[in-house]
């Protein structure tokens, strides 16, 4: 008898036979045979099962048992599901927020500017700060060289002052940092959410960046480089660009800190530049530029040529500084502040 046929008189006996009053099932087996039966043996639930009625017609489709391979795809798959749902009604939960707390744009953009301005205020403060303490290391200094040319010993404690200056002078410069890192996630912020502002109400983007106070100053992360290898050859190479380019004197040549003397004319250009240590190798140079505390000295820092040593100070972080005109410089060199 030809084997193939095996199935189908099997399957006409079954219609045929006066046991069949209820459901017939049919399934495959992993060796490819068919199986006609009125009851599903346990060894075989794991296959695809088709319920035939008194014709031998199919009736109902029962997929085949998942394996575990399966299972774990699918529920993995149904927690990104639910992620992604989550995401959703975060996103519509922030696009109400956004949309009762501003009505216009100029309203982003003022919410924006005011917060920038209150942490202006605050570096106001910090910079003022720095210009009395590089005073007073200034006397810290020349009253310790008044007492070495005298003969006599610099006490402990007034190297102990020289230190401590020097320490907040270098805290204050990293406090300036983490200032204008502020800002910068302020201004990305506030950007996000006005194109998403312009989106939901169906606004034409704007081309340009989003307006500032005309005389905002520079972001003094512009002069912030990160290395992580040579850190000492850079190092010396900042203050070789700080002894080309600013016009007063080297007052304090340290292990972290190279700092001129502070600016008494108003064409006067002040370099400092401090050397930060962050995880692992990595460093960060951060150049502060200084002119005088008067109109014309601010004026001075806004213009092209003091620009331009911020733009050859960045180029540290590529490797040669950009070829910038030195200044001129007042006469005499200082020391290496002691303690250093």
């Amino acid at each position: 008898m030809n084997m193939k046929l095996l199935p189908i008189l099997t399957l006409a006996l079954l219609i045929c036979s006066p046991l069949q009053a209820g459901k017939l099932y049919r399934w495959i087996d992993d060796q490819g045979k068919i199986f006609y039966s009125d009851k599903v043996p346990p060894t075989e639930v794991q296959h695809k099962l088709d319920t035939l009625n008194e014709q031998g017609i199919v009736v109902d489709r029962v997929g085949a048992a998942k394996t575990k391979e399966e299972l774990a795809r699918e529920a993995e798959l149904e927690k990104r599901r639910q992620e992604q749902q989550q995401l959703i009604e975060e996103q519509e939960k922030a696009d109400r927020v956004l949309l009762r707390t501003f009505r216009t744009e100029d309203d982003i953009i003022m919410a924006r500017n005011g917060k920038l301005a209150s942490i202006d205020a605050k570096l106001q403060i910090v910079r003022g700060n720095i210009r009395r303490q590089k005073s007073q290391l200034a006397e810290f200094q020349l009253a310790a060289a008044d007492m070495e040319r005298a003969g006599q010993t610099v006490s402990p404690n007034q190297l102990k002052e020289i230190e401590n200056t020097r320490n907040q002078i270098n805290s204050d410069y990293q406090g300036i940092i983490a200032q204008e890192e502020l800002k910068q996630q302020i201004r990305e912020k506030y950007a996000a959410d006005l194109a998403r502002f312009r989106e939901l109400r169906n606004l034409k983007p704007d081309q340009g960046v989003l307006p500032e106070k005309a005389d905002s100053p520079n972001s003094m992360l512009d002069t912030l480089v990160t290395c992580s290898i040579d850190c000492d050859e850079r190092w010396q190479k900042a203050e070789t660009y700080v002894r080309e380019h600013a016009t007063t004197r080297m007052q304090l040549l340290g292990r972290n800190i190279i700092m001129t003397h502070p600016p008494i004319k108003d064409q006067d250009i002040s370099l400092t530049v401090s050397r930060i240590k962050r995880e692992g190798s990595t460093e960060e140079f951060f150049l502060d530029i200084q002119c005088k505390d008067s109109t014309p000295g601010e004026e001075h820092c806004k213009s092209p040529a003091v620009q331009e040593i911020r733009k050859g100070f960045r180029a540290l972080g590529q490797g040669t500084p950009a070829p910038v005109e030195s200044a001129p410089q007042e006469g005499g060199e200082a020391k290496p502040s002691p303690g250093n």
